[in-house]
């Protein structure tokens, strides 16, 4: 039974998109996802998490790799056939539509697996429960109030049939009893009598059904030789479609607008519909791309929990993709951080926040953004320097550095030594952790070393020149570098890239402590955020964070001694980009 229940819902294996230009957008995405998570890819503009989402979708070829549903292979799959539904960013609702014409849309078009019954016993036992569950008077009083006398009759049978959630057959069975009972007696003997008939009746006719050879189960189910229930795909009636709607419409507080078309709604009204018109399909997996980022602050947040209480309800599967670390970091049971088209990092919000794996996904995850300064590692692998300041790491951060550094110099000689069209993209991988290789305006002078290396690559790659097939000589030379400072940092000091989350410094007015902090300084800016201050400072010229109880007030005429917390340090190698661990 543990396997089973560990065993992956839906699986995302060496997923890869090229598109016709030779761009490529996706690099080699693999991800489980287990029945009733809540996965959140999160990262900036051009990552490919939209791309990646609407593959799954099948909106969106794919250019490698594979999806199972259940050990059942989607690639070759049309969209509508994916069993899947998704909630677009723009809502594309359509605008002549009324509310409850967008949410009953996909009912009206698509046809849906449904139980094939024997449908005459099924309708005198729907009847019967209606019976047994009601007074005939207010049987009878439901059906004078909801249906005209002035009504063609199919519309009384819908009708009658939507209010008591029974088929068309049973509606009709309900309508004939009501019309032609017997005046003389009262409603409870009427019931009583009515109840008696139909069960002698529907033991008569089940007999006689099983006499002649069907199969079916006590809903009245057809089952097939081997006793499994027979499906068959149909559209659904018009009374089906309006019970479906107002059931999904009362979940999403939408009853009052179901008359009203979308230039009548706000924003958050229009992102419920759009929600409906998901929810309605009654698929296992949902997919939301960026669904609230065209609502305000206020309405996002109120949404935000809407979406995480209606997936717990539903019990559903959901991916949803957003740039925005605080969706992320709030709705999601397991966050994707994605940078240039790679996975940097999947984990759960605590894990991604506290224990990051490199640079990108330290910057990119947290509000405020974790502060980041240069610093460097002396000789002996056990201290780090800033400005005047020295953190004593110990011996255990000597053996983790020590073991880091053996561990990449191999890593990149390997790369380096069998170098193909994998290496490469390994390459590319690294790069985009580091942040190496974007194009910029020519305002900054490039750097030595390293960096000069990416940009004239990118330089070269970018200036559409003839490039030979298998020529990497100019990806090897930056593997080199690369290498070579790698070989040079695991036996002499160094520089590092330190991080620290704004709630991991202590802030104290300077006036309340008698010991030396690692800055003196005063606040740039003081930013009330209701139970706390969000204070910044300078350290090492950089812009720093930090937190501030607001029991106390503080401004920027204060001065202030910031104290850094030892194990809130994260150390990240400016090679690689890695976490140093």
């Amino acid at each position: 039974m543990d396997n089973l229940s560990n065993k992956p819902f839906l699986r995302l294996e060496h997923l890869e998109k090229v598109y016709p230009n030779g761009e490529k957008a996706v690099y080699d995405f693999n991800l489980d996802v287990k029945k009733h998570e809540f996965i959140v890819i999160v990262g900036p503009s051009g990552c490919g998490k939209s791309t990646t989402l609407r593959m799954l979708a099948g909106l969106e070829d794919i250019t490698s790799g594979d999806i199972f549903m259940e050990d059942e292979l989607l690639n070759y799959k049309e969209s509508k056939d994916r069993n899947m539904a998704i909630v677009f960013q723009s809502y594309a609702l359509y605008p002549q539509m009324t509310v409850f014409d967008n949410i009953a849309f996909p009912l009206r078009i698509n046809k849906y697996p449904t139980l094939k019954r024997e449908e005459e016993l099924y309708a005198l036992s729907e009847v019967l429960r209606v019976l047994e569950n009601e007074s005939f008077s207010a049987v009878k009083e439901v059906i004078s109030e909801t249906v005209s006398d002035k009504s063609p009759e199919a519309k009384k049978i819908e009708e009658t049939a939507s209010y008591f959630k029974i088929s068309l057959p049973a509606a009709k069975k309900l309508l004939t009893l009501v019309k032609n009972a017997d005046g003389s007696v009262s409603d409870e003997q009427v019931r009583l009598n009515l109840t008696k008939i139909l069960s002698e009746e529907l033991k008569t006719k089940t007999e006689e059904a099983i006499a002649s050879g069907k199969k079916f189960n006590e809903e009245y189910v057809l089952l097939n030789d081997k006793g499994e229930e027979i499906k068959e795909n149909k559209k659904l009636a018009p009374y089906e479609i309006k019970s479906k709607v107002y059931d999904v419409a009362e979940k999403l507080d939408l009853v009052p607008y179901l008359d009203k078309i979308p230039k009548e709604l706000s924003g958050g009204q229009m992102q419920r519909v759009a929600l409906g018109r998901a929810i309605i399909k009654n698929v296992p997996v949902f997919m939301m791309d960026e669904p609230l980022s065209n609502l305000d602050a206020k309405l996002r947040l109120t949404m935000r929990s809407e979406i995480v209480k209606l997936h717990n309800r539903i019990g559903a599967t959901t991916i949803y993709v957003t740039h925005d670390q605080t969706e992320a970091m709030t709705m999601a049971t397991r966050i994707v951080v994605m940078s240039r088209g790679f996975i940097q990092q999947i984990g759960s919000p605590e894990e991604v926040y506290s224990h990051p794996v490199n640079i990108f996904v330290a910057k990119f995850i947290g509000s405020p953004a974790m502060n980041i300064f240069e610093s460097t590692v002396t000789a002996d692998g056990e201290k780090i320097t800033f400005g005047r300041n020295e953190l004593k790491m110990g011996e255990d951060f000597k053996k983790l550095h020590d073991d880091f550094y053996k561990r990449k110099i191999e890593e990149f000689e390997d790369l380096y030594n069998n170098f193909d069209e994998t290496a490469r993209e390994k390459l590319f991988r690294i790069l985009s952790a580091t942040g190496e290789g974007k194009r910029d305006k020519g305002k900054k002078k490039a750097k030595k070393g390293v960096v000069l290396s990416v940009k004239n690559f990118f330089k070269r790659l970018f200036k559409k020149e003839e490039v030979k097939v298998n020529d990497f000589s100019a990806e090897k030379a930056i593997v080199a570098e690369k290498l070579e400072l790698l070989k040079k940092y695991q036996c002499s000091s160094h520089p590092v890239t330190v991080g620290i989350r704004p709630e991991r410094m202590k802030i104290f007015k300077t006036s309340e402590v008698d010991k030396k902090g690692v800055v003196t300084a005063k606040p740039a800016v003081c930013e009330l955020l209701g139970g706390e201050y969000n204070v910044h400072f300078d350290f090492l010229g950089k812009d720093m964070v930090g937190r501030y109880d607001a029991k106390n007030k503080i401004s920027v005429e204060d001065e202030i001694t910031v104290f850094f917390d030892p194990d809130g340090i994260h150390v990240f190698d400016p090679v690689t980009g890695d976490t140093i661990k």
